[in-house]
């Protein structure tokens, strides 16, 4: 089998690019994790269960139209009430009135009063409602909106399996192409097969784990964290090993000519 460390050199070229562009894209996942899960930080074991499983001592709404989030945060719902500002008094206002009414049990004879919030253009149907970005989480019926206003409440389904589809999909390329490109480096015997199945196996633990963690919640919760960890490690690697090969070829082949 042809190596790497003798392609030619813009197959070399091509090879370290896109490990480069692996490693980047691990990075920016871990930064993307630390931020909308983390806040901040690595995310602890208890912050992947309540992403998914949700969290008994408050709902989704109070999350997303919590006054601290800073303007720039993607979860800030509270920006798009209707205001002009975080500070303006239709945005306060508005956002009291959804959470007061979660707060009182959400009931059904309170959500005519509160509808246009969810329903209105200029608020969340901008974007809750069909043909609109979050369509696959539509807030146009007191029935949808329950979901999401009840303590404890699990990520919902729709964005979940949206997530996922896009995650698995872009996981197996990313392990795919690794595992390909392993095969032409210097990583030889078990190790290589080890790799290969801890890149694919990771990917599938990973993304089925949200599925378990957001139905049953423990101990589900900490096979999401080893299938991130083992896809991560593994595909990390496998970057590695091809950057190394596909630059020690370019080394090799000066020495070669200036021999």
């Amino acid at each position: 089998m042809p190596r790497l460390i003798d392609a030619p050199g813009g197959l070399r070229l091509a090879a370290a690019c896109f490990a480069c562009l692996v490693l980047a894209f691990a990075l920016l996942a871990q930064a993307n994790l630390w931020y909308m899960v983390g806040a901040g930080k690595p995310p602890s074991p208890r912050a992947v269960l309540l992403k998914y499983h949700g969290d008994p001592d408050t709902t989704l709404l109070h999350d997303v139209l919590d006054a601290r989030r800073p303007i720039e945060d993607p979860r800030n719902m509270s920006q798009f009430l209707g205001g002009s500002s975080m500070e303006d008094p239709v945005t306060i206002e508005r956002r009291k009135q959804v959470l007061d009414w979660v707060e009182a049990g959400a009931p059904e004879s309170g959500w005519e009063a509160i509808a246009p919030i969810f329903t209105e253009i200029q608020s969340c149907g901008a974007c809750h409602a069909p043909g609109g970005e979050q369509a696959s989480l539509p807030l146009t019926t007191y029935e949808e909106v329950l979901p999401i206003a009840r303590y404890g409440s699990p990520t919902p389904l729709g964005p979940l399996l949206i997530s996922a589809h896009n995650h698995l999909f872009g996981f197996a390329v990313a392990a795919v192409l690794l595992s390909v490109g392993l095969c032409f480096t210097r990583v030889r015997g078990p190790f290589r097969g080890l790799l290969i199945l801890a890149a694919s196996g990771g990917a599938a633990l990973d993304v089925g784990s949200w599925f378990l963690t957001r139905q049953w919640g423990e101990p589900f919760h900490l096979l999401v964290m080893a299938g991130g960890g083992l896809f991560g490690v593994s595909t990390g690697i496998m970057a590695l090993a091809i950057l190394r090969d596909a630059l020690a070829g370019g080394v090799q082949a000066e020495s070669d000519a200036a021999a």
